[in-house]
């Protein structure tokens, strides 16, 4: 058999194993099919979250030429033509080269009975770093004697130093202090 074929049985005049008794003067015929098995082509997409991002696999529709498709599943595709694997982007990701089985930009060509599968990853971007500076001012109007490296300032979890530009990642963040009463 070739490889990418499915072979009916043996029909006409033939049992179906292939088998004929012939007799003297007989004219017989026998006959099989072999039919191409259709390709399939799986697109596996894979979301990398390491910088804050939420998205899934979801928000990132895939396509194999134009028709939506699922990644895990395996799609029929034409055997001996060119297919091209394709993604809608999202803001805030960066998609990786397609790979596994595509060539980087996502084409591919199967031949009968072919079962490939390509593969992208998508990953979070960091986030730009924005700067924050605390400015820290004490009022001693009142007969006080504090000064401002009395009072420890924090952005989150972060010691800052007052009046001076710290860096953080985009996004909601919390200014606090502690200090002497009074």
């Amino acid at each position: 058999p070739k490889a990418g074929y499915t072979a009916s049985v043996w029909g006409g005049d033939c049992a179906p194993g292939g088998t004929i008794t012939l007799l003297p003067g007989d004219n017989k015929t026998c006959t099989i099919t072999n039919d191409d098995i259709a390709p399939k082509l799986t697109l596996v997409k894979t979301v990398v979250n390491n910088n804050g991002g939420g998205a899934g696999v979801g928000d990132f529709p895939l396509f194999i030429d134009g028709v939506a498709a699922v990644s895990g599943t395996a799609y029929d595709v034409t055997a001996n033509a060119l297919h091209t694997a394709t993604e809608t982007p999202k803001a805030g990701y960066t998609a990786s080269v397609w790979g596994g089985d595509c060539a980087p930009g996502g084409a591919i060509t199967l031949l009968p009975g072919d079962n490939k599968t390509c593969t992208i990853t998508n990953d979070d971007v960091a986030p730009t770093p924005a700067t924050l500076t605390v400015t820290k001012v004490v009022v001693n109007d009142n007969g006080g004697a504090a000064v401002v490296g009395d009072f420890t300032l924090k952005v989150d979890a972060t010691t800052v130093t007052s009046g001076v530009p710290a860096q953080f990642n985009a996004g909601a963040h919390t200014v606090s202090e502690t200090g002497p009463v009074g």
